[in-house]
């Protein structure tokens, strides 16, 4: 399956995690606002084509891996990755403002190269917000699952604030 390959599944109406030995927490990788995906001006992913997930309106800058696993994207300008996990199941990606690729990779800076592992939490893209702001960009960064297994269920973080490495979303 490609990057952005997906299967269909319904949002929960419950954004509690389950007590379930076979769920799959994802962090989230910035400090800021939790949204969801609905709420967001970018037609790919609040119509939900790229993948099921939420966005985050950062703070700061400081972008992390959503979960432990192996990068097995990272655009040239650094505006969005991908994590696959280690059983290699479950692959995340973290798109990081609306049309930021049209930056050329300014404001960004890169920490990790594809094919290297990651755990989650840890630094992958660090961003300079006010110079995508001031460029005319919108910040928001999106967190979808966009491979994972057909039949499994995705619980998502209700809105509001969150930190860099708290619970995100929950797929079992």
């Amino acid at each position: 399956m490609g990057l952005f390959s997906r299967f269909a599944s319904k949002r929960s109406a419950s954004n509690e995690p389950q007590v379930n030995t076979n769920v799959l927490t994802i962090v989230a990788p910035a400090t800021g606002k939790v949204v969801s995906l609905e709420s967001t001006s970018d037609p790919a992913f609040s119509g939900r084509a790229m993948g099921d997930g939420v966005a985050i309106v950062p703070t700061e800058g400081t972008i992390v891996s959503p979960v432990s696993g192996t990068v097995g994207a990272i655009f040239p300008t650094g505006h969005a990755f991908a994590v696959a996990t280690d059983d290699g199941a479950t692959q995340v990606m973290v798109h990081i403002g609306i049309d930021t690729v049209q930056l050329g990779g300014a404001g960004f800076t890169a920490h990790v190269a594809q094919g290297e592992r990651v755990s989650a939490g840890q630094p992958v893209v660090t961003i300079d917000i006010d110079k995508i702001s001031a460029a005319g960009f919108d910040p928001t960064t999106f967190v979808v699952v966009c491979e994972r297994a057909a039949g499994t269920s995705l619980r998502e973080h209700e809105d509001g604030p969150v930190a860099a490495g708290d619970e995100l979303l929950w797929l079992s």
